[in-house]
């Protein structure tokens, strides 16, 4: 009898210390705040809100990346019929990315600005991803430069 109850404390000791050791592991690897829900991805449009107005002889463009979002600096171009305008970005900053390895991405505002023959059309080409993992598809949008060219008055 007393071999069985000493048995019997001995499997709940250990039922006991498997219980607190799981727990502690479980704790570990979610953290305390995992259940909380993680933030939605946002609409491409929202995340890189993309804007343009004409300035001067030229069209100046911009990105608004939201917190949290980059878009990848070497694929942001901008085309005119069918060719690579050259344009000044930032540096960026490095970042490693799972599908490309190093790269140099952008965030917060990035502004570019094209001079064109007036009436000209522009595509503008960008890509970039949420830091929790998730990445948009290539963005395409289509400008054309100012017809006419106004003054302003001095």
């Amino acid at each position: 009898m007393k071999q069985t109850l000493k048995s019997f404390l001995l499997f709940i000791l250990i039922l006991l210390s498997w219980s607190c050791r799981a727990e502690s592991v479980i704790n570990s690897q979610i953290g305390r705040g995992s259940f909380e829900q993680e933030s939605p991805i946002l609409p491409v449009d929202e995340a890189f809100r993309f804007g343009s107005y004409v300035e001067d002889s030229g069209i100046k463009m911009f990105w608004q990346i939201m917190p949290g979002y980059f878009l990848y600096r070497d694929k942001i171009e901008i085309l005119h019929d069918g060719k690579a305008q050259a344009i000044q970005l930032p540096q960026g900053v490095c970042r490693q990315d799972e599908i490309f390895g190093q790269v140099m991405v952008l965030d917060g505002l990035i502004e570019l600005q094209t001079t064109l023959p007036p009436g000209q059309e522009l595509e503008v080409r960008y890509q970039g991803c949420a830091a929790q993992g998730f990445c948009y598809p290539p963005q395409k949008r289509s400008l054309t430069s100012p017809k006419v060219r106004v003054t302003p008055v001095k």
